[in-house]
């Protein structure tokens, strides 16, 4: 009940900090455990200890019902033990006699009725006890877990013949010798002196670190013997959690961190628990970097694993890697290392740094992992945009020179026969034809205007005529407005509306392939 009142208000003042600094209040974790849900999980029942209790039972004990009372309380102490525990009882006066060894079963009572009916032995002899004492613990197959409780009322009075005549000499230091080389997980020795003035502090020099507990009443006996009991629980329960205290949470990142693209990535981060015994809880989980241009997201409240358990926990990597870069191809490639830390507690804390005395502070273990982050930040869309654009105004260009260069044909061409016959032939579009219909010539013909550059005003006609039709007597000639060319023994003449200057000389090429 200690207990659990002390958990009760460590949770309580807890609360009442966190209120009194006007903090808001965090999300709930699992409730803390009490010693008896502690000691139930582990199964503490289920490990064997081994207890020597040594009772006197010489004629003072009569004295206020001592002994009465003892045998009472040893009733409620072997209740309440396991029943695989060992009991030795060892009683002791004129001599030690172990009245009972063996289980403690879930009869107290016929344990006790061992003990002889009255206490009516004449000496005390505290040595032949523990040295009986020893004697049973150094047997083959007992219990690792040991707790040697020594009740008596009187001084170290042994009878004549006693191996231990003093408190002190050569007999007791072979005891002595004996206690420090017992091998045992743990090993427990109290005292509990019934009167004011007991030999109870002998227990300590053949056990060391054995408590001699303050003298007390008859009627607070079974008060003293919760100590033993509470201590020998504790001792079974860190047997049981061996080095599970030192165990923790090992973090997985996934292989999809190595290398980090722009924008949002979701990771599924593994937590999974190294303890075997212990179930622990991860709070306030973070993710952190030294990289300002990094977000992270991780779901709030606290994480339980139960021993040897796992959980995943998704985690939101944010990153911005910048604008847009004028080379087409241009690349950010930066490194980090992300970090994810918390705080790992368990409900059974308060239980195995209080009442089993460990040393409790798990930990996250690889929480840092290297990662990779690679983004495209070139504007290869936008030169590959331009460069259609450009090729569109290339095009527009060159159709627009090319029109420039062929202009549309204007005004009139007076074709005069070889047989002196003329005729006029309207010039339109960009190409008329020389035929027997449209100019009363024999063979074929075209003209067309050209300029001799985009940034010249002069247009002259371009005229080819062959009087057979074929290619091979084909002749081409030019000529501006005014002006005479003759081809094939046809003279031809451009009439323009603008002003021309008479008298101009046709240029021809001869015959044209």
């Amino acid at each position: 009940m200690g207990s659990v009142r002390r958990t009760a208000a460590g949770f309580l003042a807890a609360l009442a900090a966190l209120a009194a600094v006007g903090l808001p209040a965090g999300p709930v974790t699992a409730a803390p455990a009490t010693g008896d849900e502690v000691y139930a999980a582990l199964g503490v029942n289920r490990v064997a200890g081994d207890y020597v209790v040594l009772v006197d039972v010489s004629r003072s004990m009569r004295e206020g019902r001592r002994y009465e009372r003892v045998k009472a309380s040893l009733r409620s102490f072997l209740a309440a033990l396991a029943p695989d525990d060992r009991i030795a009882l060892v009683t002791f006066a004129d001599s030690a006699r172990v009245v009972h060894d063996g289980p403690a079963g879930r009869s107290p009572d016929q344990v006790v009725g061992k003990l002889p009916p009255t206490a009516d032995g004449r000496h005390t002899d505290i040595g032949a006890a523990i040295e009986t004492s020893l004697r049973l613990l150094n047997r083959q197959g007992r219990p690792q877990i040991a707790t040697v409780v020594l009740l008596t009322d009187g001084r170290h009075e042994p009878p004549a013949g006693s191996a231990y005549p003093f408190e002190q000499g050569y007999a007791w230091n072979q005891l002595a010798g004996a206690g420090r080389s017992l091998r045992k997980t743990s090993l427990n020795a109290y005292a509990v002196p019934l009167a004011g003035s007991t030999g109870a502090p002998l227990l300590a020099r053949v056990y060391p670190g054995a408590r001699i507990l303050a003298p007390a009443s008859i009627d607070r006996l079974g008060e003293q013997l919760e100590q033993p009991k509470s201590a020998a629980r504790a001792a079974k329960a860190r047997s049981v959690l061996g080095d599970d205290v030192t165990h923790g949470i090992q973090v997985t990142w996934p292989a999809a961190t190595g290398r980090l693209a722009a924008g949002r990535t979701r990771l599924e981060v593994q937590l999974r628990s190294t303890a075997t015994r212990i179930p622990l809880v991860v709070d306030h989980l973070a993710v952190r970097s030294d990289r300002p241009d990094l977000r992270f997201t991780v779901p709030a409240g606290p994480v339980e694993l139960p021993a040897g358990g796992t959980a995943t926990v998704p985690v939101t990597v944010e990153w911005d890697a910048g604008p847009r870069r004028v080379a087409p191809m241009s690349q950010v490639t930066v490194s980090t290392t992300l970090t994810l830390g918390g705080d790992v507690g368990s409900p059974w804390a308060d239980v195995l740094t209080g009442d089993l005395g460990l040393t409790f502070a798990p930990r996250l273990d690889g929480g840092a992992t290297r990662v990779s982050l690679s983004a495209e930040r070139g504007s290869l869309r936008w030169w590959a945009v331009g460069g259609v654009l450009l090729l569109a105004l290339a095009g527009v260009g060159w159709w627009v020179r090319r029109r420039r260069l062929a202009p549309p044909l204007a005004g009139k061409l007076r074709v005069r026969a070889p047989g002196g016959e003329e005729r006029e032939l309207p010039l339109a579009g960009r190409r008329a034809a020389l035929t027997a219909g449209s100019a009363g010539l024999p063979g074929y013909g075209e003209v067309t205007a050209s300029r001799s550059s985009a940034a010249s005003s002069d247009i002259r006609l371009v005229i080819r005529y062959s009087p057979d039709g074929s290619a091979a007597g084909r002749q081409a000639g030019t000529c501006g407005p005014g002006e005479t060319v003759e081809l094939g023994g046809a003279a031809f003449t451009w009439r323009h509306a603008a002003p021309v200057r008479r008298g101009g000389v046709a240029r021809v090429s001869g015959a044209a392939r």
